[in-house]
């Protein structure tokens, strides 16, 4: 099974907070800018950072697979 892994485009990053509310244990907003918590989300978290992933309005944060 291949990792998953979190990146975040922080010059895209609007603060709307989106990711947080979907997932706070994978992400913070901090100064404005989208912080990962948990950069490669294991099992129980990748639903959910999936989910933050997919909310995002100004698509500041991609999912990448690391196979």
């Amino acid at each position: 099974m291949s990792a998953m892994r979190i990146e975040a485009d922080e010059d895209k990053c609007l603060a709307y907070g989106n990711c947080v509310a979907a997932a706070p244990d994978v992400y913070e907003v901090v100064d404005q800018k989208v912080r990962i918590l948990e950069p490669e989300p294991g099992p129980e978290a990748l639903p959910a950072a999936r989910k933050g992933v997919r909310r995002c309005p100004a698509k500041a944060l991609r999912l990448v697979d690391d196979a």
